[in-house]
């Protein structure tokens, strides 16, 4: 082991998590990937509590979450390299590819209507508050996954209202519990088996009309989830992708269709929390450490 070396492409939860493993097994070189300024992945906009459960056994807000990690990488001597987007596969003795998922934007989901300003996915909407730049007052989230919850706390932190969910699912896809701490408590309303048809307003957002006939006077949509992998470097690399969703093809030790390519997180199935996909991350070092002395 002390003469091989594992890349990581994403400085995420799963990446940073399983960099920290495969150092601590004994690796010599693990070098990580991230093409933001900072790493720790989505945690690091999210100001809530409720990360860090599975995997540090605390809870934890988000920035909190992420520094935690970056900083038991660093600790680690794990090599990170920020700002550093990888496009071609590295010459190393194994590869991690971590690099999370995206949210489908308003365009990419063909909503009719005005093109103002106010529309947002949650990852924008994170960032804006968290650099303490105005929202909005009355918001739209479209969507009722966890992160569409997650969502109504963050639009409060940011001085903006949640005025209702909507999605076209017949129920919500949370837990009960973040439904009450969130859409319950703030009275948020959640609006089921429904669709946005179009969306109005000259110069910012007006209102939403939507399927069932309700039309919604608010100033911000938030489109949340609809969860896109981002499988470029796979894809790129001839991995084989999924045919349902196109996530990179994993077997149970996170192997992938290329010899010496592995896979974990949120880029490798839909979504899972960020603990989760830390625990994932821990597996997946273990996977990779017996692949690379076999």
């Amino acid at each position: 082991m002390t003469a091989k070396r594992v890349e990581i492409v994403g400085g995420g939860p799963s990446g940073l998590s399983a960099a920290i493993t495969l150092k601590r097994l004994g690796v010599a070189e693990v070098i990580v990937h991230e093409r933001e300024p900072k790493a720790g992945g989505v945690p690091r906009h999210t100001e809530h509590l409720g990360f860090g459960i599975r995997d540090l056994h605390r809870v934890m807000s988000g920035p909190r979450y992420a520094a935690r990690l970056v900083e038991m990488a660093l600790a680690a001597r794990v090599d990170l390299r920020l700002e550093s987007t990888v496009f071609e596969r590295p010459d190393c003795d194994a590869l991690i590819v971590a690099t999370g998922v995206r949210e489908r934007p308003r365009s990419a989901r063909l909503i009719p209507g005005d093109r103002p300003a106010g529309i947002l996915t949650t990852g924008a909407l994170q960032q804006l508050v968290q650099r303490g730049f105005p929202v909005g007052r009355r918001a739209l989230i479209v969507g009722a996954e966890h992160v569409s919850f997650s969502a109504i706390m963050t639009l409060s932190h940011g001085g903006c209202r949640a005025v209702g969910l909507v999605t076209n699912h017949d129920r919500h896809q949370t837990y009960p519990p973040l439904k009450w701490m969130t859409a319950t408590r703030h009275r948020v309303p959640v609006i089921t088996g429904t669709d946005v048809e179009e969306i109005r307003g000259h110069g910012r957002v007006a209102e939403v009309a939507l399927s069932n006939g309700q039309v919604i006077a608010c100033d911000t949509v938030v489109f949340t989830g609809d969860w896109i992998p981002e499988n470029e470097l796979a894809r790129h690399m001839g991995v084989a992708l999924a045919l349902d969703y196109p996530s990179p093809v994993i077997d149970e030790h996170f192997a992938t269709s290329l010899d010496g390519v592995f896979a974990v997180g949120n880029v490798a199935h839909r979504v899972k929390s960020a603990d989760s996909c830390a625990v994932e991350g821990q597996r997946a070092a273990r996977a990779v450490t017996a692949y690379l002395v076999r």
